[in-house]
């Protein structure tokens, strides 16, 4: 056996060798592509049929309790559902501390990227998902800074923004979004002229079947 192995070519064995594995390895490459690929589609598929019609992103004011608060948030989700019968709506509270130094401070820095970071992420996951943004006092403050970090084509998937006692009701928002507006302020109250409310804050829950129907009309 000895004497007939070394009449064979010590190349040409190892080239036959290596294209032998190559192929098997090949081989292998190809099987578990064609088995990957259907299942991250499958993956996508069924992360998008799980996808909200409507994602409703919300920052509560300030003190008030987390992550919806109890004077708007609630009621607000409660119009909304009724306003929109048949549809998968999703209301999400911004996790951000309201404490009163945001108020003064213009608004909690934290809270707007956090709310910045779920509409994004949401829009890349979620395309055909239609985006509310809102907040109550120091919520819209958080909403105004969350805006202000999208980008333009995050924007374009924002179909409403609706702020209850918002400080900075009359600045421009940037785009398309100041088109897609609703704000609700008392004339009274002195946190919608900028001011610091020595009162407690008026009842915006009233406003939020209007502010359901205002999103309704829009998504």
């Amino acid at each position: 056996m000895s004497t007939a192995l070394s009449h064979l070519n010590p190349v040409a064995t190892y080239e036959a060798f290596i294209m032998y594995h190559a192929l098997n390895l090949i081989s292998f490459l190809a099987i578990a592509v064609t088995s990957i690929i259907p299942a991250i589609a499958s993956h996508v598929e069924l992360r998008l049929l799980n996808c909200p019609d409507v994602a409703v992103f919300f920052a509560r004011g300030t003190t008030e309790i987390p992550t919806i608060g109890t004077s708007v948030g609630p009621p607000f989700s409660a119009a909304l559902t009724a306003a929109l019968p048949g549809k998968h709506v999703v209301f999400k509270g911004i996790n951000y501390p309201a404490a009163v130094v945001g108020l003064i401070t213009g608004g909690d820095i934290g809270g707007g990227v956090s709310m910045a970071n779920n509409v994004s992420s949401t829009v890349s996951e979620c395309p055909g998902t239609k985006i509310v943004m809102s907040g109550f006092e120091q919520g819209a403050l958080v909403t105004h800074l969350a805006i202000n970090q999208l980008l333009s084509s995050i924007q374009d998937h924002v179909t409403a923004v609706v702020t209850f006692g918002d400080p900075r009701k009359d600045v421009i928002l940037p785009g398309v979004l100041q088109s897609r507006r609703k704000t609700f302020c008392f004339h009274a109250d002195p946190i919608c002229a900028g001011q610091l409310p020595i009162l407690p804050p008026y009842n915006y829950g009233a406003d939020t079947p209007a502010a359901a129907a205002y999103v309704a009309a829009h998504v």
